[in-house]
Order: structure tokens, then sequence, then C-alpha cells
């Protein structure tokens, strides 16, 4: 008898144990559609950051007087605020977000302090050097902004391509009626 309740409980632990991914599987999130569309709208004010970043490590290859570096600053300034601001939301929605949502949401909170820091350096540089924009410190500058912003563009467009990609599977395997992943095995 106590050899049948000692398989039983082997069996059962077996069962609970087998069960258990597939249960952590159901009780993740779905995709947010409010957080996928504050992505999208993170994505556009980076590559708004990014053009701009561009165009400003650019003026320092010719003789653009200060004053247009400082415009093209401010124009990178706003932009980035706003990715700020976006990111502030997405953490107040954080929690209605699936797992790569969040992870999404992660990455891109830990992008913007660079980003904010590198750009405020080169706004200080520039106020307190505003005839010296040819020269080598303010170009490093310049290309480090340029750097981080278009990597951190890269990595949010990543983020809401997978999105789109992710939508398209799903909505196909509605179509053809297929079983989604998770409930397949894999």
């Amino acid at each position: 008898m106590k050899s049948f309740r000692l398989a039983n409980l082997a069996t059962g632990i077996a069962i609970v144990a087998f069960m258990l991914p597939a249960c952590r599987l159901a009780a993740q999130n779905a995709d947010s559609p409010a957080v996928s569309k504050l992505l999208e709208a993170v994505k556009s004010h980076a590559a708004l950051a990014d053009e701009d970043a561009h165009t400003l490590a650019s003026y320092t290859r010719s003789d653009i007087g200060w004053q247009t570096h400082g415009k093209q600053l401010t124009l990178i300034k706003e932009h980035v605020n706003d990715l700020i601001s976006d990111s502030n939301q997405l953490n107040a929605m954080r929690d209605e977000g699936s797992p790569w949502q969040q992870e999404a949401i992660d990455r891109i909170g830990t992008l913007l302090p660079e980003m904010a820091s590198n750009l405020t350096s080169t706004i200080d540089h520039l106020n307190d050097n505003k005839n010296r924009t040819s020269l080598k410190p303010y170009r490093d500058l310049a290309k480090a902004n340029e750097t981080v912003i278009h990597k951190a563009h890269e990595i949010i467009a990543d983020f809401v391509d997978y999105s789109q990609a992710k939508a398209k599977s799903e909505t196909l395997e509605k179509q053809l009626q297929l079983p989604a992943a998770s409930e397949s095995g894999s």
C-alpha cells in the first residue's frame, strides 16, 4: 500500500512538473495593443533624433556657425525629451505588457540615460566653446551622440519590427486555423 502511494505521489509530482511551464505560459500577459502603439511612437521619436544627430555630426565637417549647431542640438533635445516622456508612459504600462514588451520597456529605459548624458555634455560644451565647433572635442561629442542615438534607434526599431512580425504571424495562424505555437508544444 505504501509503495502504491509513493508511486501515485511520484506520478503526481511528475504531472505537476510537466504542467508548470504551460501554466506559466498561460499566466503571461498577451501583447498589449496600447504598449505596441506607444512603442511605435518611441520608434518615430528615435528616428527623428537619429536623423538630427546625423545632421549635427555632418555640421562638424563644415564651417556652419555655432547657432546652427545650437538649433540642431535643440531639435535633438526635443526628440530625446519625447523619448523620455514616452518611456515614462511605457514604464507606467509595463505590467500590462507581454514578456517581450516588458523587455523592450526595460531596454529602452536603459538606453535613455546615456543618450541624455551625451546630449547634455555636447550642449554644455557648445555653450562654453561657441566658436570651436570644428575642433576635435566637439566633433567627438557630436559623433558620440550620433552613435548612441543611432544604436538606440536600431534597438527600438528591432522591437517594433518584432511586434509587427509577431502580429502578422498570429493573424496568419488564425486565418489558416493553425494551433498557436504554445499550444502545439513548441
